[in-house]
């Protein structure tokens, strides 16, 4: 647990200190805050902060695989992968210092976005437990979205590389469990069939929490896409310490 807080608050430290973090998130903000804001503050329309959550996904395809292909892919790049490799932690406590350092971070981010709901609040009548379920689901789906470009970025040297596969994958799983796309399909494939593909994306489980109600399947179905991905990730940086 100790060796992870140090990598936690070593990674954490290095994205306070990189300009390219700061850029991430205010862009990240600016683009969510100037797609759902004039949604959100239409005449004779109830306040709500659907636009936000409902806009968050797809800015995370476009923004996060820039943030997550420099994991492991800029370490390697430098030469530092070998050197953390040597230090008296585990490969288990590199991935999760990374791994929760990062996260941490894009919940920073997703705190300068409240700005919109508390003037939403303070203006006007909203709901909050929807409110509070979508940034508890855009936490879970920035986890799992974090997990899959660690993953790929632990592939490669090579950061452009990273990003591209990271945010063809993203886009991928965003896509089938979009619910137009799961109503399309109806035509052509069977109902499992159906239930099954839409099963794997984040996307399905970020919807049914932010409807407010906090599922136990939701929030196991994230703890198992993180871990599987974290573990991918463990097993190929364990066998890159195999190979020296």
């Amino acid at each position: 647990m100790r060796e992870t807080l140090v990598v936690f608050r070593r990674e954490l430290k290095s994205f306070f200190l990189s300009p390219i973090a700061y850029v991430f998130g205010i862009l990240l903000v600016s683009v969510l805050l100037w797609y759902s804001t004039e949604p959100a503050l239409q005449n004779g329309l109830p306040a709500s902060a659907i636009a936000l959550f409902g806009t968050l996904p797809f800015m995370l395809i476009l923004f996060l695989p820039g943030l997550t292909m420099r994991t492991w892919a800029e370490e390697r790049k430098l030469g530092t992968l070998e050197l953390l490799m040597t230090f008296p932690v585990t490969i288990k406590q590199l991935v999760l210092g990374k791994f929760f350092a990062a996260l941490a971070y894009l919940a920073c981010v997703l705190v300068l976005t409240l700005g919109l709901p508390l003037t939403l609040g303070a203006y006007g009548k909203l709901d909050w437990p929807p409110v509070f379920g979508s940034y508890v689901a855009s936490l879970l789906f920035s986890g799992a979205f974090l997990a899959v470009g660690m993953f790929w970025s632990s592939l490669t040297r090579d950061q452009i590389v990273a990003m591209l596969l990271s945010l063809v994958s993203l886009f991928a799983l965003y896509q089938i469990g979009n619910p137009a796309n799961v109503e399309y399909t109806v035509y052509w494939l069977p109902s499992w069939a159906i239930d099954l593909i839409s099963a794997v994306s984040p996307h399905r489980y970020f919807l049914s929490i932010a409807r407010g109600v906090l599922d136990t399947r939701d929030i196991v179905y994230f703890a198992c896409f993180c871990g599987f991905f974290l573990y991918m990730n463990a097993l190929v940086l364990h066998a890159r310490r195999m190979k020296g």
